[in-house]
């Protein structure tokens, strides 16, 4: 590369410095995960004294980073200070000059050259200053990042080098108090999952879908656990050292993005694990909506902190401020967590505050039909139709999205023995009775056999319209089988009558009434 589209050692070495003097950690981290992302756009030298970027992100964003006189980088973006789009753009830089940006990630974060886990100097469960780590619950994540942090490098194809890790860190409190320990592990495991989201950012965009798929078996158990762990807690009965490893959780969501996009894991399910047990402490609740309205004024957010608000409200009973707060979210963000809410209130039995939830569901489903709510918001339809029976708005919602409703709808009729409303459904969508499931044929034959008389007439029709031997011969099958169920109904003059009709109708058709003939519905 000409040394003018290059900037020469010296000034990089001064800009990278000031870099990681002047960018957060936790920003630099956010840059990482963007050029990783392929957000990076584009990357430039100018004059051999500045970088020049672009970044996309919720905009496009242009960065310019002077090695001259940093504190006249810029970046459009609203923060009011250096940014991870920055640091995006000299990752970008860096691999467009020729060095291993992951070197250069490294360097910014650790310092040095890379020192593998399994080189780093264990702590022996004591901080500096012979300080016992179980007092120290504000160092837990420290400590962890600092003998484990680079783990997630090991996981090219499967989590596995991560079980061992938990297995550590969890065996370093396994004497401790058991209040404090339980906190110890829920820090742990949040550490863990951190790092399989690490090594899920780095996989390659062709292959995700199958990362995906085993990352998060591989990661279920744990986030269980830490799920089990939270529903255990008693906010009331807390030791002032339990509740300094409480803000340390806190404040590890608190400086996590949790807008990320991309993410293996639902964060905000396990910061909602956290919130329902402490959401009965007023003033560490007062605090947090006082945090969470201050973060979303500021912008930081499209869908977490409303997100959170709505949660906190929900756990208030203030149902209708938390629909109020999704609707001013991205739906496809946030349906997840209405359908957990509207789940709630249904097995609470809470109509009222059940119906604010479905509504605000359906209206996302009218725009988005393809979210992952669409199949719980089914469900819950099913559940509370059979719960409130007397309330037919459950069946409206079901039939309003035929013909995607279809399955859940029929098995929902079969289910509540609504045969004719089943019927009518197969013969709108227009259903062969040779489609249908072997064993709800046979039962309805018994049980319902009027309801599948027009269901065989239809198709017997449809397959004479054919106009070939092959459709003749379908039609024959068909009526032997509506034979049995006129006589099960004892019913022999109709079907004497309709199959008078069926030859007078079709005489011109002599191959039909030679298949008629053949299998002996006339004589």
């Amino acid at each position: 590369m000409d040394t003018y589209f290059r900037l020469d050692d010296g000034l990089r070495k001064a800009m990278e410095r000031q870099l990681l003097e002047t960018i957060p950690l936790h920003l630099l981290e956010r840059g990482w995960d963007y050029y990783r992302r392929e957000k990076v756009l584009s990357v430039q030298v100018m004059d051999g004294t500045s970088i020049y970027g672009t970044v996309r992100d919720t905009e496009i964003y242009a960065v310019t980073i002077d090695a001259d006189e940093f504190g006249f980088s810029t970046c459009t973006c609203s923060s009011s200070g250096h940014c991870m789009h920055m640091a995006a753009v000299y990752y970008a830089y860096c691999h467009y000059a020729g060095e291993s940006a992951d070197e250069v990630h490294n360097r910014l974060l650790y310092g040095g050259d890379l020192v593998t886990a399994e080189k780093k100097p264990a702590s022996g469960g004591n901080l500096p200053g012979d300080a016992p780590l179980e007092e120290k619950p504000d160092c837990w994540f420290s400590e962890m990042d600092r003998q484990h942090g680079d783990v997630w490098r090991q996981c090219r194809h499967s989590l596995h080098p991560l079980q061992a890790v938990l297995s550590a860190i969890k065996g370093t409190s396994r004497d401790w108090d058991g209040a404090v320990k339980r906190l110890h592990w829920m820090h742990a495991v949040l550490f863990i999952v951190d790092q399989a989201e690490k090594a899920y950012s780095a996989t390659d965009s062709y292959s995700r879908y199958y990362y995906e798929m085993a990352f998060a078996r591989m990661t279920e158990p744990w986030v269980t656990h830490y799920q089990e762990m939270a529903a255990e807690l008693e906010p009331g009965k807390m030791s002032e050292r339990e509740n300094a490893a409480v803000d340390s959780l806190i404040a590890f969501f608190h400086a996590r993005d949790m807008d990320r996009e991309q993410q293996l894991h639902r964060w905000e399910l396990l910061y909602f694990s956290l919130w329902t047990k402490l959401v009965t402490e007023p003033n560490r609740r007062l605090s947090e909506e006082n945090w969470l309205r201050e973060a979303k004024e500021a912008g930081n957010s499209t869908f977490f902190y409303p997100m959170a608000l709505a949660f906190l409200a929900f756990i208030d009973l203030r149902d209708e401020e938390a629909v109020a707060l999704l609707k001013d979210t991205a739906f496809n963000r946030t349906s997840l967590l209405a359908c957990d809410c509207a789940m709630q209130r249904l097995g609470e039995g809470d109509w009222k505050r059940l119906g604010s939830w479905m509504d605000f569901i359906n209206g996302g489903l009218q725009i988005e039909r393809k979210s992952r709510s669409f199949g719980p918001f089914l469900s819950m339809c099913r559940l509370a139709d059979e719960r409130q029976p007397d309330n037919p708005q459950w069946q409206r919602y079901l039939i309003s999205y035929l013909p995607q409703s279809y399955s859940a709808l029929t098995e929902h009729w079969l289910g509540r023995q609504q045969y004719d409303q089943w019927a009518d459904l197969q013969m709108l969508i227009g259903i062969d009775p040779t489609e249908l499931d072997v064993q709800v044929l046979r039962e309805l034959s018994k049980s319902a056999p009027h309801v599948l008389m027009p269901l065989y007439h239809q198709a017997i029709d449809a397959a004479i319209r054919s106009r070939n031997r092959q459709g003749y011969k379908t039609a024959v099958k068909l009526m032997k089988k509506l034979e049995r169920l006129y006589k099960a109904e004892e019913q022999q003059e109709r079907w004497s009558r309709y199959i008078d009709g069926i030859v007078s109708k079709h005489q011109r058709l002599r191959a039909l009434q030679e298949e008629l003939w053949r299998g002996k519905i006339i004589t």
